[in-house]
């Protein structure tokens, strides 16, 4: 309600004058010497050129030195009157009406800088409004308040007619104010983006007593050179601004320049602070050369017009800047504006482009053919635009995007990404890394984010992103925090299960110790006898040979040290185990695998397949079989790896002691590398396969799942 009030009484203050006052004076020209240099507006528009020269007013010539100094004492006449001027050579009178400019008038003549002063208070109304816990935001609307009622009373400055006493006082309550705006501008600065100084420590701040000063000045200015209830001369007035002005502007680039333990801006946040103390300069100095209507004449039209777009532009802008700077609120970001923007600025030139074509030579055509002209190609044009905007404005919104990092599309495929990363770490550091590399993609930049050591993650507070962006860059933080949540809770789960952990390790280290002495012993035995022959008869294959044998004893040996294997190396280790035993067997040998190549990259406990190939060798390989075929099998459904080990042996061995023993020992270790769901199932398979023998064969299969969350794929 307050800054409401604020915005409401600043427009109230400034209303009386902006309806009672001119831009410009009597005449509506500016006259140098006697001769009229440029034409404003009413009522010289229309009547007098530039070139014109004065000769007389009512009669009286302007020759006369005695009326020129009466004139300049008295003004302009406010009623009709009459004016004789020498245009060309020759005289002519002409007839000058009172000078009467309706609202529009008053407002097309200086639309720039009010357009900038109604977008500050409202700019720093809405800053108010989103953030009223900070103090430089109410200071931002008490000065752009301010601003407002000193550029309008700047600007008009010449009243139509003689005020009565209740519209004094109130050009009296507007002059005061007008006074204050330096004092104001002082302020602001001071405080911007935060005071600086601290509560209770005010006198200890050079900056306090500058705006302290600064208030006081417009009181002791006005003692000294007022005169007769006047005001202090223009010059007086213009001296204290320049003054203020300095010393704001020298406090601005003061504070941005330096960096401290609790003060390091950005580049771009330097940056912009550099470009809102030029658009605070370049306020005041339009309007001292607004006031001055000698000034302008001298610019050509175009240099004036590009001077006063430029100007209006930065003091446009400049609101935006000093808004974002104080909250960081994206709302005030600058690129933001400014990509939001684009579109609408390059469709601004794609649609005037379609409509001229459509338009010019609709009409051209048809006049061609028929000879006469259609307003109808107007309305044709007009619906090609109504059904091109939509379209083209979001390819045109797309396109910028990507350009800038900012492609929605992109963003979510990036942390969709991110999130199935999470699935596979296994340590903080794996999620943070998850974390900002997804971030990383998605924005095209590296985003600040803090990591708490018992909460979810989140947008550091000084980071700018878009709404959509930041609800869903907290979705991944979430998740983030779920699974750092979950790492952390199977820490102290491990913790207060250390000894039944060591137990279970130790367990299963002893269980892969006796799968290596298994192994190793009888197998080794054989494979040297195997090899010692192969030297005598086959160098190349005892190669061979020896380079299986020490990669299949390597492996073994390493597997007593991992938690987990690549479906990978275990079936590499399975061809170097099966290349070794095919010089022991007479018969022949096959393994294949069938699934999925992505799901080669699944973990699985280590030496998982050489239990179930030693049984399908020694409990399903039949004297009288001429070759034996194995074939694991891997898909993934549904959140579940499945792995199937099936061989076509002789089912004679299957219900042997030693292999449900070992599938025992084997189910057990499954489920402590993928947790209590997981499931092992066994049993003979029928084939229709026969063997080479001819006879047909039942086989043995073993079909192990467990889902992939707890030993899946990486």
């Amino acid at each position: 309600m307050l800054a409401i009030a604020a915005v409401l009484l600043a427009v109230a203050i400034a209303l009386p004058r902006f309806l009672t006052h001119t831009p410009y004076q009597r005449l509506g020209a500016s006259i140098s010497s006697g001769v009229v240099e440029r034409v404003i507006g009413p009522p010289a528009m229309g009547r007098l050129e530039a070139g014109d020269m004065l000769v007389a007013l009512d009669g009286q010539e302007f020759a006369d030195p005695a009326f020129r100094d009466s004139l300049k004492a008295r003004g302009w006449p406010r009623e009709a009157l009459q004016l004789t001027v020498e245009r060309r050579g020759e005289l002519r009178t002409l007839d000058i009406p009172p000078v009467r400019l309706t609202a529009w008038e008053r407002l097309r003549i200086y639309a720039y800088p009010i357009a900038a002063v109604i977008a500050a208070p409202i700019v720093a109304f809405l800053l108010v409004w989103r953030r009223p816990d900070l103090a430089t935001a109410w200071v931002f609307l008490w000065f752009a308040a301010l601003q407002g009622l000193s550029v309008v009373w700047g600007l008009y400055q010449f009243p139509q007619d003689v005020p009565g006493p209740t519209l004094r006082w109130a050009l009296r309550l507007h002059e005061w104010l007008a006074w204050l705006y330096p004092a104001s501008f002082v302020h602001f600065m001071s405080v911007f983006p935060r005071a600086r100084w601290s509560r209770g420590r005010r006198r200890e701040s050079v900056w306090f007593w500058l705006t302290l000063a600064a208030y006081a000045a417009p009181a002791i200015l006005w003692a000294v050179y007022a005169r007769g209830g006047r005001p202090p001369a223009d010059a007086v007035y213009n001296a204290y601004q320049a003054v203020a002005l300095s010393i704001g502007i020298f406090s601005l680039l003061e504070r941005y320049s330096r960096s401290g333990p609790d003060w390091n801006p950005a580049t771009h946040q330097r940056a912009l602070a550099v470009f809102a103390s030029f658009s605070l300069l370049t306020s005041a100095t339009l309007t001292l050369v607004a006031s001055n209507p000698r000034f302008m004449p001298l610019l050509p039209d175009a240099t004036a017009r590009f001077l006063i777009t430029g100007i209006a532009i930065a003091m446009l802008s400049a609101p935006f800047v000093f808004a974002y700077l104080i909250a960081g609120d994206p709302l005030f970001d600058p690129r933001r504006l400014i990509v939001n923007g684009l579109p609408y600025a390059l469709l601004s030139g794609v649609l005037a482009t379609i409509y001229l074509a459509v338009v010019l030579g609709g009409q051209r055509t048809f006049a061609s053919i028929t000879g006469e002209q259609a307003l109808v190609f107007n309305v044709v044009a007009a619906l090609v635009l109504a059904f091109a905007f939509a379209p083209l404005r979001e390819r045109v919104q797309l396109a910028i995007d990507r350009v800038y990092g900012r492609d929605p599309v992109a963003l979510q495929r990036a942390l969709d990404q991110a999130g199935r990363d999470l699935l596979g770490a296994f340590d903080e550091t794996e999620v943070r890394a998850a974390v900002e590399r997804g971030l990383q993609q998605g924005l095209r930049r590296p985003l600040a984010v803090t990591w708490a050591a018992d909460a979810s993650p989140e947008i550091a507070a000084d980071e700018v992103l878009a709404d959509g962006d930041r609800a869903a860059v907290g979705g991944l933080l979430r998740q983030a925090g779920i699974r750092m949540e979950n790492l952390r809770l199977a820490e102290e789960r491990a913790a207060a299960e250390r000894s039944a952990v060591e137990l279970r390790e130790a367990a299963t280290r002893a269980e892969l110790r006796a799968l290596q002495a298994q192994v190793q012993p009888h197998f080794l035995f054989n494979a040297l006898n195997a090899l010692a022959y192969l030297i005598e008869t086959d160098a190349g294959a005892a190669q061979r040979f020896t380079e299986r044998l020490a990669d299949m004893l390597r492996y073994t040996v390493e597997a007593g040290k991992r938690p987990a294997a690549l479906l990978s190396d275990e079936i590499a280790f399975v061809e170097d185990y099966l290349g070794v035993a095919r010089e022991r067997y007479e018969q022949k040998l096959e393994f294949s695998y069938e699934g999925d190549p992505s799901l080669l990259s699944s973990t699985v406990p280590p030496l998982l397949l050489q239990p179930l190939v030693e049984n399908s060798l020694k409990h399903g390989l039949a004297p009288e079989a001429s070759a034996l075929t194995m074939r694991l099998r891997a898909r993934c459904e549904q959140g579940w790896l499945e792995l199937e080990f099936a061989d076509d042996g002789s089912p004679n061995g299957t219900n042997a002691p030693g292999l449900s023993v070992g599938l025992d020992n084997l189910e057990q270790r499954v489920r402590r590398f993928a947790g209590p769901d997981a499931v092992l199932e066994s049993g003979r398979a029928a084939r229709a396969a026969r063997g080479g023998d001819g006879a047909g064969r039942e086989g043995f299969v073993v079909r192990m799942r467990w889902p992939v969350s707890t030993g899946g794929i990486r």
